[in-house]
């Protein structure tokens, strides 16, 4: 490990224990920030659901929210380069349909007149997030207000991980590519693979890249 990497994240890490200090988390959350294969983001990771929260490092804006204090409904607000981003963790007993058809209903409160939109996603995140190696899953994008608004979800172990991606318009192509396509593809995989590495006994492996 060069100096500079370890400088990095220690960095981080210290950055993730203030975050969730301001939020009054640390119980709830792993601080995985300073893990080998880590490059300088700040990432927690919910230790109740397996919801993976990734930060820039540097930004003031990024903050873990606990909508309720026991930690069963928990989310993770960040902010890129192209969108602003928030990550849920909800204990629940519904099922995929009515969870995605729940956060449609939120998302058209906030935004009346959204419109659907339909994304052309690279094959390849489309094939994966369809096929048998991760839960079921459920997107829907809308145009709203001159902005790029979409909503995913998945029911993992019997909590509902949900992800509300917010940015431009004009970058409604790249976002449903890159933000709700790739983007959701990680945190479905991550929670997924922190269940089965629970179930299965053996710890977690964690890892991830800062977003754009």
């Amino acid at each position: 490990m060069s100096p500079d990497a370890a400088a990095k994240r220690a960095a981080a890490k210290t950055e993730g224990d203030a975050i969730l200090a301001k939020a009054g988390a640390a119980a709830l959350f792993d601080n995985i920030s300073d893990q080998p294969d880590q490059d300088g983001a700040v990432v927690l990771q919910h230790k109740g659901s397996g919801l993976y929260c990734l930060f820039n490092p540097g930004r003031t804006d990024s903050e873990v929210v606990l909508f309720n204090p026991n930690g069963d409904d928990v989310g993770c607000r960040s902010v890129t380069s192209f969108d602003s981003r928030m990550v849920y963790a909800t204990r629940t007993s519904l099922t995929l349909d009515q969870e995605i058809a729940a956060a449609v209903m939120a998302l058209k409160v906030k935004y009346p007149k959204a419109k659907p939109y339909k994304a052309a996603v690279n094959p390849m995140i489309d094939k994966m997030l369809t096929s048998d190696k991760v839960p079921p899953s459920r997107t829907e994008r809308f145009l709203a207000d001159g902005n790029y608004e979409s909503v995913s979800v998945a029911v993992i172990d019997g909590w509902a991980i949900k992800y509300r991606l917010s940015g431009d318009a004009g970058m409604a192509k790249f976002l449903a590519d890159a933000g709700d396509g790739v983007g959701w593809l990680m945190y479905v995989f991550k929670a997924d693979s922190y269940h089965k590495a629970v179930t299965s006994g053996s710890p977690a492996t964690p890892a991830g890249q800062p977003a754009s």
